[in-house]
């Protein structure tokens, strides 16, 4: 297997995040890798979290890694893509603090609800020139 980080990825993301308002994620503290020489025919992304004995003997805190199949991932719609994001953001818990939240809670219904919500706001049109405050320059 080979990983590789996404940065790219890594910004949507922050973006998604900031979206929804998910005060409880940090960015910074989750990242994406695309990972190569999978296997598997059905798992697109997994999220990994760094255990909380390793966060104790390490002295940190928790983190979160959503690590994107690249053999089945890279395959998706841009749609489909967003929504694999925001599904393994959902198993991120609210105390963050290397848990998970299981299918129970996140399911297809759920990132459906969301992944319409965040479209709606993507495809929105900018606001008019009129709305947007002209540059104010101050002549001395």
């Amino acid at each position: 297997m080979e990983y590789v980080p996404e940065p790219d990825i890594d910004k949507e993301v922050a973006r998604i995040i900031a979206f929804f308002e998910w005060d409880h994620l940090d960015p910074k503290r989750v990242r994406t890798i695309r990972s190569r020489g999978s296997r598997s025919r059905r798992i697109l992304a997994r999220c990994h979290a760094l255990p909380k004995a390793m966060q104790t003997g390490l002295a940190l805190p928790a983190h979160y890694v959503i690590e994107l199949v690249s053999e089945n991932y890279d395959r998706l719609s841009e749609m489909e893509k967003t929504k694999t994001l925001i599904h393994e953001l959902l198993h991120i818990p609210a105390t963050f603090g290397g848990g998970f939240r299981h299918h129970d809670y996140v399911h297809g219904r759920r990132v459906n609800k969301l992944y319409e919500e965040y479209a709606r706001h993507l495809s929105a049109p900018p606001p008019a020139p009129e709305t947007i405050p002209a540059q104010v320059t101050i002549a001395f």
